[in-house]
């Protein structure tokens, strides 16, 4: 069957602009930057003001460091981060001083003084290492992925802010976990003890929270985690809004739910 002038101009058409359409689904939207991994056929679509990094900032002597905080300083986060190897890392660039001081009189004749933080923010993708595993770490092959993202409550210092979860991107399965405080490396004179747990936010006089999440998952037999950071919930929220694109599938938000803070 031969196809008339008409028909066959329709079909180039139609061809034509489901190219155009693919192509403006693929672009990255206002404000936003990309980056591909062909070999994790993976593409990320983030913030425009976040710079990318090296990725050895966030190793220290082969030992992945999580929000400052190494696996060789602390024997409890070791298990969850000694076989991470970072992919991507992004930075929110320091610009002005580290902070600001504000003061004003208040109505007992006394002063207040409320010291504001630069706002700091970090993204990191990083891939585990299967072959690093122990044996006893594989025999506990099933909570791995919890682990990795879970590793954000483990640090010293850090406080859950919401229950792990799991939940779907597009079809791809990832798991949540979130948590508050300040990193705090744990010495000989400090040693971890569960019975008495790290100070609340209110109660780290003159220090500022960070706030983190951790997102994992099985893509194509690579598991992957992101740790987001900041010591801000809004710019936290704004950059878990990362778009993800998982090979052919449509992008999306890689965690679209706005996380609040603990109480203070």
């Amino acid at each position: 069957m031969t196809l008339s002038r008409a028909s066959r101009t329709l079909a180039a058409t139609l061809f034509v602009l489901t190219l155009s359409l693919t192509a403006n689904a693929q672009a990255p939207g206002p404000n936003q930057t990309e980056w591909e991994n062909e070999d994790l056929n993976l593409r990320l679509f983030y913030p425009s003001d976040l710079v990318k990094a090296d990725t050895a900032q966030v190793m220290h002597d082969g030992n992945f460091t999580l929000f400052g905080i190494s696996g060789a300083a602390d024997a409890n986060l070791a298990e969850a981060t000694r076989c991470l190897r970072p992919t991507l890392l992004l930075e929110l660039p320091e610009s002005g001083p580290s902070q600001t001081t504000k003061s004003q009189p208040t109505s007992d004749g006394g002063t207040q003084v409320t010291v504001t933080p630069a706002v700091t923010a970090t993204i990191v993708l990083a891939e585990l290492d299967i072959d690093c595993l122990t044996p006893e770490q594989q025999s506990k092959s099933t909570t791995l992925l919890a682990d990795m993202a879970e590793a954000v409550t483990r640090v010293p210092g850090m406080k859950p802010i919401a229950k792990p979860a799991w939940y779907n991107v597009g079809w791809q399965k990832v798991h949540m976990a979130a948590a508050q405080g300040q990193p705090q490396a744990q010495t000989q004179s400090q040693p971890a003890n569960p019975s008495n747990p790290q100070p609340s936010a209110s109660q780290l006089s003159g220090q500022f929270p960070l706030y983190t999440l951790g997102l994992s998952t099985n893509w194509n037999n690579h598991l992957l985690v992101w740790y987001f950071s900041s010591n801000s919930i809004d710019t936290l929220n704004r950059i878990t809004k990362t778009t993800v694109r998982f090979g052919r599938a449509q992008a999306a938000p890689l965690y679209s739910v706005p996380m609040g803070n603990a109480a203070q």
